[in-house]
């Protein structure tokens, strides 16, 4: 908009609209106590695959996206799990977009993990 400089009529200043102040509500929380569970028990079964505790047949299509079963394959094939034993989750981390970290101890060394929650599939999972 248009304003005229004071004292000068024939001068005018260019001031930008004020901006609007976003007052909506914060988006709902999708970090349910049922979610929550639900990403546990997903990573749980991935990493006690890919620690051999469990049979590879164990991460279905309907619970484990292609890349998840392509890196625990691939993991177990190379001998980085080579570490065979039971495995505890220590920590377990889960962020409202479905990103999940955290870590776990197997066969007696310390592992980091990160995933990706996708709905009820669990997208992406890598052992670090």
């Amino acid at each position: 908009m248009l304003t005229p400089v004071p004292g000068l009529t024939h001068l005018k200043v260019l001031v930008p609209p004020t901006p609007l102040i976003d007052v909506s509500p914060p988006p709902p929380r999708h970090n349910t106590p049922a979610v929550q569970h639900r990403a546990s028990g997903l990573v749980r079964i991935a990493l006690e695959v890919t620690f051999g505790m469990r049979p590879p047949t164990q991460l279905t299509r309907r619970s484990f996206a292609d890349p998840v079963r392509k890196h625990v394959s691939a993991r177990l094939r190379s001998g980085a799990g080579a570490g065979r034993g039971p495995v505890r989750i220590d920590t377990l981390h889960l962020r409202e977009d479905g990103e999940i970290f955290g870590t776990a101890v197997a066969a007696g060394h310390a592992h980091a993990f990160a995933a990706r929650l996708d709905g009820q599939q669990l997208a992406s999972f890598r052992v670090l």
